[in-house]
């Protein structure tokens, strides 16, 4: 066994009491198979007497990550010995050293002042340069910050995936037997994922790097520590292939500003998109897919507004070809244009084909088709952690985890009937309002879904902006920020390239024990995460449905 990290940089001169929020150090066991099933104990050396601290059961794969907290019931400053017991028969002892880090708060304090400091004066430069001058300092700001940075999670993902299209191993199925965990799986939609292969050939083309075999891209420990997998793949060179993976990212958020500005004929809409802390974080610090669909989804408002029903229908069925969530605007789309034009109106709904057969294509060249397509609608319709149904982000059902509920997919039941309705009531009321229509329908999935995570604001900002809605513009870009200096590591976003464990420093220590806190704390996870979220929802949706008892009263005159 091995403990991790080796030095705990510990932010405190002394150790917290038992129950209180702490860094847990991290333990690393192998064993053999036949131990499968068995219960082991976690011990440590307390003067000469070994004592248990926790057991687990030894699993099918000979590996398990298992964490415990320090506090005073059992640690010390200096080194402490650990090691793991099955009846008669003991692991190696693991040694792990408890230092006092004094300046490990002030290091994480400074660490969020800078990036604060840095987002305002981004945002000063934008205001005082004005768009064109601004966008030469952007580009470069975006392409630089992005090879050293990412969600460490999430990369895996983008990295991975693609590797396995080049080794002709199905990325959204692993099949049974399976040829890798379920877990692993790719859960988005199919094009993304060849684009990630193809940034790794070129990424292979400027290194000479092979690629790496199926088994070498499964971290042993997947079973027990999900968000480590990207610990089986660091390569040397992973600056280069992040920033190739986040060009699609980038040129994403910046077109983007060009037709924000192009559609409000203000550039003051460019610079407040581009110099957003959360349209940074989203498309070159995070590598989320958010940025490329919101793109279209944008293109898919300017061409539907125009008049041109097929290029909008082309644009929002690839956005939801990269990430699902434009496609709620095509139905949309659809009513508007049939109410106004009748059924003949319809015909431009055939621009959905490209994407779609493109979709069916790439699923149906990596194994069975149906069972491909029910991976993927399972996992959008009823999202999972680790196979298990769960609830995450900014939503009003992270009450259920604390009321210790089972949750419930009110997405399918509450979510999927309201916007039926709303498309009802759009074809109803003759409203073409497609801006609007696409805010209410991702406000219902918020107050729906049981997945609200961060990244997801991003869709609504461009949204918003159109609407000349600043104040909520600016709610809206606070929320999620704010949810996650509480709930997320600062350092888990700094690529393994220069942070190779994100907690070998007492900054991180210090601001893993935030996230501790923040998690144990029912009333603090309930107001960020539940009650001020909702709040905001509810008001906002109430603020776009506002004019509807007028409007119509309006078409009842009419």
């Amino acid at each position: 066994m091995t403990a991790n990290p080796s030095k705990v940089n510990f932010p405190f001169g002394t150790v917290p009491s038992p129950g209180m929020a702490t860094f847990s150090e991290t333990f690393d066991v192998t064993y053999p198979l036949s131990l499968a099933n068995e219960t082991l104990t976690l011990e440590y050396l307390n003067g000469t007497q070994w004592r248990d601290l926790q057991s687990f059961t030894a699993n099918p794969l000979g590996f398990t990550e298992t964490s415990y907290g320090l506090d005073s019931g059992w640690v010390r400053f200096g080194s402490i010995s650990v090691r793991v017991a099955n009846h008669t028969c003991y692991s190696n002892t693991a040694v792990f050293d408890v230092g006092y880090d004094t300046r490990a708060v002030a290091l994480d304090a400074a660490s969020y002042a800078a990036v604060a400091g840095s987002v305002i004066i981004f945002l000063v430069l934008g205001k005082r340069l004005g768009w064109k001058r601004f966008i030469v300092i952007a580009v470069p700001v975006y392409l630089a910050i992005s090879p050293w940075t990412g969600q460490r999670y999430d990369m895996y993902f983008l990295i991975s995936s693609g590797i396995r299209v080049l080794q002709h191993v199905n990325p959204f199925n692993p099949g049974n037997p399976p040829a890798y965990p379920g877990p692993l799986k790719w859960v988005y939609p199919p094009i993304y994922a060849i684009y990630s292969a193809f940034s790794y050939l070129v990424y292979q083309a400027f290194t000479g790097a092979s690629l790496p075999s199926v088994s070498s891209l499964t971290w042993p420990g997947w079973l027990t520590s999900t968000y480590n997998v990207y610990r089986a793949f660091v390569p040397p060179n992973l600056p280069l292939l992040v920033a190739l993976l986040k060009l699609p990212m980038v040129a994403s958020a910046f077109l983007t500003g060009w037709l924000l500005s192009k559609m409000t004929g203000r550039e003051s809409a460019s610079i407040l998109w581009i110099a957003n802390p959360l349209v940074i974080l989203v498309a070159a610090v995070w590598g989320q897919l958010d940025p490329i669909a919101t793109l279209m989804a944008v293109a898919s408002i300017y061409y539907f507004r125009k008049g041109r029903e097929y290029h909008a229908y082309l644009f929002a069925s690839f956005g939801a070809a990269v990430k699902v969530w434009p496609a709620i605007m095509i139905p949309i789309m659809l009513v508007i244009a049939v109410r106004r034009g009748g059924l003949k109106a319809a015909r431009p709904i055939a621009a959905v084909i490209p994407a779609t057969l493109l979709t069916i294509g790439l699923y149906g060249a990596y194994g069975n088709l149906l069972d491909s397509l029910f991976v993927f609608v399972y996992a959008r319709g009823i999202p999972t952690f680790a196979g298990a149904f769960t609830v995450n982000g900014l939503t009003w059902q992270e009450a259920l985890l604390v009321l210790k509920s089972p949750p419930v997919p009110f997405f399918l039941y509450v979510g999927v009937p309201v916007y039926a309705a709303l498309l009802a009531w759009i074809y109803w009321t003759k409203d073409t309002d497609i801006v609007k229509w696409t805010l209410v329908s991702i406000l219902v999935l918020f107050l729906t879904y049981n997945y609200v995570n961060p990244q997801y604001f991003y869709w609504v900002l461009p949204l918003l902006l159109l609407q000349e809605r600043r104040v909520t513009y600016a709610v809206f870009t606070a929320l999620p920020l704010a949810f996650m200096a509480f709930a997320y590591d600062l350092f888990y976003f700094v690529s393994p390239a220069i942070l190779r464990n994100e907690y070998a420093i007492g900054a991180s220590v210090a601001d893993q024990i935030k996230v501790n806190y923040f998690y144990q704390t029912d009333w603090l996870l309930l107001l960020v995460a539940a009650a001020v979220p909702t709040t905001v929802y509810t008001l906002s949706l109430y603020a776009q449905l506002r004019p509807l008892h007028r409007g119509s009263r309006t078409i009842e005159n009419v």
